[in-house]
């Protein structure tokens, strides 16, 4: 599940295995980035925890709420993506990976190695922003658990469900045939 040559292969990330348990993954499974082509192109390394994040889960909504961004990849069924006009390093030090209906944002600060980067909550009014001293998964992980309450503006279901881009893709065609605005 990563290129990490210090991890064992079949190895995955704690907090991305025990998400599993409490949010089932797409039948279908992720979504497949060439991580390595990724660095190559691009400058930008992306923690461990979101990379086993998007392998097992992949670009799609928690809940219909918070919209999770992954970078392009084979099929990729959009215009713009999670590093979409982004430079490396990021001019103002943060990386948007979600956001959700309402316009509330969840950023990565992109100080030290990509694996001790923090997650920031961003409220659509930009302000009163909240740090939390942990990873993407281990955020989504204890949200879902209800263990954190940032403050959404946007209504989060529970118990959470994932649903991917291909199961809104096929709901949407076999509700009226139509992906306009998809």
């Amino acid at each position: 599940m990563t290129d990490d040559p210090d991890r064992p292969e079949d190895t995955m990330h704690w907090a991305v295995e025990e998400l599993g348990r409490v949010m089932r993954p797409p039948a279908g499974g992720g979504d497949t980035v060439d991580w390595e082509a990724l660095r190559a192109e691009t400058g930008w390394e992306l923690p461990v925890d979101y990379r086993d994040f998007v392998a097992v889960y992949g670009l799609g909504a928690i809940g219909d709420s918070i919209g999770i961004l992954t970078p392009a990849f084979g099929g990729y069924p959009y215009e713009d993506h999670l590093l979409h006009g982004t430079e490396w390093p990021p001019e103002d030090g943060t990386l948007t990976w979600a956001s959700n209906e309402a316009g509330d944002d969840f950023l990565w600060t992109c100080v030290g190695e990509p694996d001790e980067w923090r997650v920031v909550f961003r409220p659509r009014n930009r302000r009163g922003e909240h740090q939390y001293d942990m990873g993407m998964a281990e955020f989504l992980l204890r949200l879902v658990r209800r263990e954190i309450r940032p403050p959404l503006g946007a209504e989060l279901e529970f118990p959470a469900t994932f649903v991917s881009w291909r199961e809104e893709e096929t709901r949407l065609l076999d509700e009226d045939g139509d992906l306009e605005g998809f």
